[in-house]
């Protein structure tokens, strides 16, 4: 999977809101993202080019199944869990559905 430059940002802006929650590293917050994206492109078999040309219901429920990988990864690890997780949650989709939103 190749990520372009708008991904890329994309990511990191989304990694920042998991650092600034959670106590995960920034490396830590860019794999557990760039893990539920791949994760997912696997699970629906296409690629993020045919999802930036695809309907919007379809760009928001991979970004709200992306989501829920990430969640469940934070979930999952004790040392990453916070006590705000519905809120960071909340505000990770926004920055991910917000951004296709403005690039289409």
């Amino acid at each position: 999977m190749s990520v372009s430059d708008r991904q890329l940002e994309l990511i990191k802006e989304a990694a920042e809101i998991l650092i600034s929650e959670t106590r995960l590293t920034k490396e830590e917050a860019i794999g557990l993202i760039s893990n539920s994206i791949k994760k997912e492109l696997v699970r629906r078999g296409t690629t993020l080019e045919a999802l930036n040309i695809s309907p919007k219901p379809d760009r928001t429920s991979y970004i709200r199944a992306v989501v829920q990988h990430v969640h469940e990864g934070i979930q999952t690890n004790p040392l990453w869990r916070t006590r705000h997780i519905d809120k960071l949650i909340e505000r990770f989709y926004k920055v991910l559905h917000d951004s296709w939103q403005r690039e289409n």
